[in-house]
């Protein structure tokens, strides 16, 4: 639940929003918000649905194939250095 000091905090924010977009525009802008939440909620909810049906269907994915012909970190030769040699 909320405590008072949640209730003081959402009452000033709550008239500073008032105050800031006035009588007029905050009840479109609660319906703007409110849309956006569903669209939200709708666009979670489907891609979390299609995870789902992707791991069922799926079963345990396979490791990613590698590459024979890509380079190995540790094969690679070293980059030059730019400090001075003895050489000076």
């Amino acid at each position: 639940m909320l405590s008072p000091s949640h209730l003081a905090i959402l009452l000033i924010v709550l008239l500073l929003a008032l105050v800031v977009f006035g009588p007029k525009r905050l009840p479109e802008l609660g319906s703007s918000v409110g849309k956006a939440l569903q669209e939200f909620r709708k666009a979670s909810s489907s891609v979390s649905e299609e995870v789902r049906s992707a791991v069922s269907a799926g079963g345990p994915a396979s490791p990613p194939a590698v590459n024979p012909s890509a380079p190995e970190i540790d094969k690679m030769p070293a980059a030059p250095s730019s400090e001075p040699t003895a050489t000076d």
